[in-house]
């Protein structure tokens, strides 16, 4: 079992096609799953970094650009195995440039994404707002419970490669309460000192899909499916615990949009995502 979060950035070069595409092979543990299936922000660290990758190999002028925006459909959920992730240039520009990336299983498609790379932001905001989890302190306060501690974590099994930490305070669904649909928290990697600098700077796209449905604190549980998933990546996070949190405005009766924001231990915002999900079924 391979409990490294640089597992998913280890990709075999398959080879370059005559149209110009890129393939490579990825192996997802199956750490990285939540139930039997392929954890979706696990899969857009696949996705992003092939991205990356593959903008060099076929001859990317940029040095420094990096994922910027990954936006994803999930035609259905792979499995914690070898998967084939094809990569071809949609524009190659100065500033901007996008790729397509699909990730077969089976030779089927399971995922499709398009990729933006660029330069990340660097230095001081502009201007920052109000997020969700301005009111958390930088790093979880002593004695806080571990996600891998309470129920949630018979089902999510990506405790062996991070750290994540829930404010209970705002997860009444634990308790067998209900409560408004946003869930925080805060996480980091597992021997975060020892990962390649260019995991650290991804780590954020998986935190992007990590929290558990925010429909939980409704009193809905069960899997939500994700259908589409779109992660922006605005600069490399500091050292340090990541803070997060997860929100919905409004829950159908098949579906939802549940939004992410991610925080690092300067208070700079490193991520956003945004997900349409569907409901649990039967409710």
């Amino acid at each position: 079992m391979t409990t490294d979060l640089a597992s998913l950035t280890d990709l075999e070069p398959i080879g370059v096609s005559s149209d110009g595409r890129a393939t490579y092979r990825a192996r997802i543990d199956p750490v990285f799953t939540i139930g039997p299936k392929v954890h979706g922000g696990s899969v857009q660290m696949v996705v992003a970094a092939a991205a990356e990758r593959a903008y060099r190999d076929l001859g990317g002028p940029d040095p420094q650009a990096a994922v910027l925006a990954v936006s994803s459909d999930f035609l259905r959920a792979p499995d914690p195995a070898e998967v084939d992730v094809t990569v071809s240039s949609v524009k190659t520009g100065a500033t901007v440039s996008l790729v397509r990336v699909d990730v077969r299983q089976d030779e089927r498609v399971c995922v499709t994404s398009t990729v933006t790379l660029g330069r990340p932001d660097h230095g001081d905001a502009r201007y920052r707002g109000h997020s969700s989890v301005a009111d958390l302190p930088a790093a979880p306060p002593a004695g806080s419970a571990d996600l891998y501690s309470t129920p949630v974590g018979e089902v999510v099994h990506l405790g062996a490669a991070l750290d994540v930490v829930l404010d209970m305070d705002r997860f009444p669904a634990l308790r067998g309460e209900t409560g408004d649909p946003v869930v925080r928290g805060w996480t980091r990697p597992k021997c975060a000192d020892r990962l390649p600098v260019a995991v650290s700077a991804g780590f954020p796209i998986l935190v992007c899909d990590l929290s558990p449905p925010v429909v939980m604190n409704l009193g809905m549980f069960g899997w939500a499916p994700t259908v589409q998933l779109t992660t922006y990546l605005t600069r490399v996070p500091a050292p340090g615990w990541l803070r997060f949190a997860a929100e919905s405005q409004e829950v159908g009766q098949r579906m939802f949009a549940e939004d992410h924001i991610v925080v690092d231990s300067t208070g700079a915002t490193v991520a956003r995502s945004r997900q349409l999900a569907l409901t649990p079924a039967g409710r």
